[in-house]
């Protein structure tokens, strides 16, 4: 189950408070889905519509509250699954802690989660979005990243998110999560791979 394959890749951090307080946090939420996740379907080809972007910011609300450190760790553990050679793009994952406290990956994977978040927390304002994601991807050019990397780090949220929500991560959730991702790999990549 998605329950056990999520307990199975964070195995490791159980051992931590941060981790127990996180998981104690989930029980409780103090922001409920109020969105139906399962009705009606999401077509992924469609434009983004409110209920994409409610379906994306309250699903994404839960996953946040695991912490951005939690979070991260998980994306990246799926990047480097999917592509082992992406470690080279990351002096952080030469050093024998990686994950570490005051790692260099630990800074930067709670700097991406911490993006994510705001560039989410923005879906109903895509003017003042836009510009923002222009400027990330521009920044990430000068980092050798390639359009095919896009494709590598967007499974891994979606891999991640699906572990992390389990049940809650249907087919309209994954759907809304794609369409949200194909706005940002379009906007990061600009005009900025075109010879």
């Amino acid at each position: 189950s998605s329950s056990f394959k999520f307990k199975h890749q964070l195995r490791w951090l159980t051992r931590t408070e941060d981790f127990s307080r996180s998981m104690a946090s989930l029980v409780n939420h103090p922001a409920p889905i109020t969105v139906d996740l399962a009705q009606p379907a999401v077509d992924v080809n469609a434009a983004l519509d409110d209920r994409d972007i409610d379906l994306v910011q309250q699903t994404f609300a839960r996953v946040a509250m695991l912490g951005p450190n939690v979070v991260g760790r998980v994306v990246f553990m799926n990047i480097f699954k999917a592509a082992p050679e992406a470690k080279a793009m990351f002096p952080g994952a030469r050093e024998a802690n990686m994950w570490g406290p005051g790692s260099k990956m630990e800074s930067h994977v709670i700097k991406v989660v911490e993006t994510l978040a705001t560039a989410i927390s923005m879906l109903k304002d895509l003017p003042a979005l836009v510009p923002v994601l222009q400027g990330l991807g521009l920044k990430h050019v000068g980092y050798g990243v390639l359009p095919a990397h896009y494709d590598v780090v967007g499974g891994a949220i979606i891999a991640s998110l699906a572990t992390a929500l389990g049940d809650k991560f249907t087919e309209p959730v994954k759907n809304a999560y794609l369409k949200v991702w194909g706005i940002v790999c379009k906007t990061c990549q600009g005009d900025h791979y075109k010879k």
